[in-house]
């Protein structure tokens, strides 16, 4: 498979808008959870961040309507083309991007309340899920329930992947009791989450999918096992978050504290590979039952 710049480029606006926007929603939720577990110095610095995830994403989905127009088109010109935008729009781009836009300016209301207004949690709902509206899981015959699912696991890894960085904001402090208490609360309501998860993701594969062997035997399959890999990694850490380090840090260990710091930090890590994975094979690729 032979990939060009225009594909590089989409990818590239995707990954991106992937990680602003369901950071933006996830930062939503955990504040919503945990505001009584954070500092107002705490809370300040994570609202503060999801502000920049929202205005990021607002831009990328401007971004990304040119980028694919140019994409199509496979000249400058075409960035600003506006028939091209018309096609690229009437393809089910607008659905998706009007639906992302109204969710992330509610996000936006959070600037307003002191805590996560259910507005705010609304907007992040809507956020996260713009990006079932558009794509593989929306072609297949059964799109009603495809839909479901794929907002499921969006709002799953909006969740997870969006609290990685007020967990590290928290983490930065001193106060070990306080830290384990916001950690130990993202613990329990994760294992809820990863239920959802795995469950939505493996029927979304039986959806998708002709057959198990695809998942070796096609491009689209191996980049699927790819992004199992890295999840697997994700959620080794969380449970070594959850069952080693948490208990340490109520027990006021300190040393628990930097590796939770570098646990966290390698969680993004591993969370920032899957998204620009998801990236590639939503846009590059396309599972054997849409050929």
């Amino acid at each position: 498979m032979q990939i060009s710049a225009w594909d590089v480029a989409a990818v590239g606006i995707k990954a991106i808008l992937y990680a602003a926007t369901l950071s933006a929603a996830g930062g939503v939720f955990f504040l919503f959870y945990s505001a009584a577990l954070v500092s107002a110095e705490h809370q300040r610095g994570i609202r503060r961040w999801i502000g920049i995830c929202t205005a990021v994403g607002l831009a990328a989905s401007a971004l990304r309507l040119s980028i694919l127009a140019g994409s199509m088109g496979e000249t400058a010109a075409s960035l600003v083309d506006g028939e091209m935008m018309r096609m690229i729009l009437g393809a089910g781009e607008a659905r998706a991007t009007g639906i992302r836009v109204a969710g992330l300016l509610l996000i936006a209301s959070l600037a307003m309340t002191r805590r996560p207004s259910l507005l705010a949690v609304l907007g992040a709902v809507i956020a996260a899920t713009s990006f079932a509206w558009i794509g593989h899981a929306w072609a297949i015959p059964t799109h009603d329930l495809s839909l479901a699912l794929v907002s499921l696991h969006l709002v799953g890894i909006a969740f997870w992947l969006g609290a990685l960085v007020p967990l590290l904001i928290i983490a930065r402090g001193s106060e070990l009791r306080l830290i384990a208490s916001a950690a130990g609360r993202f613990g329990h309501i994760a294992m809820v989450i990863v239920t959802v998860l795995l469950a939505a993701g493996t029927f979304l594969l039986w959806l998708l999918l002709d057959a198990l062997s695809d998942l070796w035997n096609t491009d689209y399959g191996r980049a699927i096992l790819l992004k199992l890999v890295l999840v697997s990694g994700i959620l080794s850490l969380a449970a070594f978050n959850k069952w080693v380090l948490t208990p340490r840090l109520e027990s006021n260990q300190l040393r628990a504290l930097t590796h939770l710091r570098r646990s966290i930090q390698i969680e993004m890590v591993l969370g920032s590979l899957i998204l620009i994975v998801t990236a590639i094979f939503t846009t590059t690729m396309g599972p054997s039952t849409l050929d």
